[in-house]
């Protein structure tokens, strides 16, 4: 992946090169901005494509008919085009005045010049500009610093964190995100100014916090801003130095953690799992007369301490569900048979068994080098092959309805528990998933 490529022209969707030749061609200043920008540096496509430019937002809509024009944040000048199926937002050049309330700027008006634009914006990888006219504007080095694989603020730091407290964890995001360094006068002052965090919405925090874990840098950027993790998570404070007294385990919880976190891939709710997944240790612990560490409960009990981190940072509901359960099953021996996996594929369905069981590998690679590594990894391979085979383990995959059971004379909550049973039958035994065979058996029990 290149940190310099140039920008082609020709390279770029249709949409956008239509909106900008066009408000061009009537006179006015377009440009590529932010992430986009970004990613087309580095040789990557972007996801979206925002512009820039110097039209006022309600002449917008006369300027790009016949394509749909919706004032998407008028208050910034901001609009959204849609553009042969292509959603664009485009906003108006402006110049800012302070941030009294450490969130919105004091004032905003318009400006002709783009590098008044540019000197507002956070980081200077995001503060670069482009059009087929200009070429590439980057007055902050922006570039360089993309070479450099740097996250650096524009102008002085401690400032931009006053303005906005939620520039601290977008830089936090974008060095995990992108595996890039803090420079130095940029880190030290994110951590200076983490308190401004207490001023900033909690809905803003969480959506800028659960896309740092997503990061696969997350382990080292977690560790070397630990105040920062420490000030939107302070559940995390007691695992960091909390040795855990038992040969199989060689780190404290806090680097138990990191590692189980580097080692668990992608996904929002397994790498939030692997984070809390032992964050109760430390109220669990006790030490047996030998001195060996011992943490019964940590796991039901971490579930818990999960449950109320997340509700507080005000995460989705299935989304604070489903890490719960990783947490508190993390834990779970769960036997090498396909009987006892079906039993759990019943329990918690494909998706999720496999989160558990990617966690649970990730756990043990990071204990220590006399971990069975592998256990996690034959129960994966044994739920592929049952799902390969399609084996049965659930009432929808049952080869009988309750309607068949209401025709043999069963009624009432007798027709649930009877398939219940027959279900309990074919996951002993996927071979009896057969019509002919679970009616004799539901025959049977009804004489009986």
């Amino acid at each position: 992946m290149s940190s310099s490529a140039p920008i082609q022209w020709e390279s770029l969707p249709l949409p956008v090169r239509l909106v900008m030749e066009r408000l061009e061609s009537k006179g006015f200043q377009v440009f590529l901005v932010g992430g986009c920008l970004r990613d087309l540096l580095r040789g990557e496509n972007p996801q979206d494509y925002d512009l820039a430019s110097t039209v006022p937002p309600e002449e917008m809509e006369q300027l790009l008919s016949p394509y749909p024009v919706i004032a998407t944040g008028l208050r910034y000048g901001t609009v959204t085009a849609v553009v042969e199926g292509q959603a664009l937002e485009i906003t108006r050049l402006r110049r800012e005045g302070g941030y009294k309330d450490g969130r919105r700027p004091d004032w905003v008006l318009p400006t002709e010049d783009i590098r008044e634009d540019l000197a507002r914006r956070d980081f200077t990888i995001n503060a670069m500009a482009f059009s087929p006219s200009h070429g590439l504007i980057d007055p902050f080095g922006g570039a360089q610093d993309l070479e450099k694989r740097l996250i650096r603020a524009v102008g002085e730091p401690g400032r931009r964190f006053q303005e906005d407290g939620l520039r601290i964890l977008r830089g936090l995001r974008f060095a995990s995100r992108l595996d890039f360094d803090l420079e130095q006068e940029t880190a030290r002052a994110l951590v200076e100014k983490r308190h401004l965090l207490g001023q900033v919405a909690q809905e803003r925090i969480t959506g800028e916090f659960i896309r740092l874990v997503e990061g696969m840098a997350a382990p080292r950027v977690l560790e070397e801003f630990f105040p920062v993790a420490v000030q939107v998570v302070p559940e995390l404070q007691t695992l960091q130095g909390f040795e855990q007294h038992t040969p199989y385990h060689i780190y404290d919880v806090w680097q138990h953690t990191l590692r189980v976190l580097d080692g668990v891939g992608e996904g929002r709710e397994v790498r939030l799992a692997a984070l809390f997944h032992d964050i109760a240790k430390p109220q669990c612990f006790f030490q047996g007369r030998r001195g060996t560490g011992h943490f019964k409960g940590h796991a039901v009990a971490g579930g818990a301490v999960t449950g109320q981190i997340l509700k507080r940072m005000r995460f989705p509901t299935q989304l604070r569900e489903e890490v719960c359960q990783l947490v508190r099953w993390h834990d779970e021996d769960i036997p090498q048979t396909d009987e006892a996996v079906r039993r759990w594929l019943n329990l918690l369905g494909p998706v999720q068994l496999r989160r558990l069981l990617l966690l649970q590998q990730a756990d043990s690679r990071a204990k220590s080098p006399r971990s069975d590594t592998l256990f996690a990894g034959r129960l994966l391979q044994r739920m592929e092959n049952i799902l390969q085979r399609g084996d049965c383990f659930t009432l929808k995959a049952l080869a009988v309805r309750g309607n068949d059971l209401k025709a043999m004379g069963f009624s009432g909550p007798q027709v649930g528990r009877t398939l219940e049973r027959l279900l309990d039958q074919v996951i002993k035994d996927p071979e009896k998933n057969q019509r002919e065979i679970l009616l004799a058996l539901a025959d049977k029990w009804e004489i009986q």
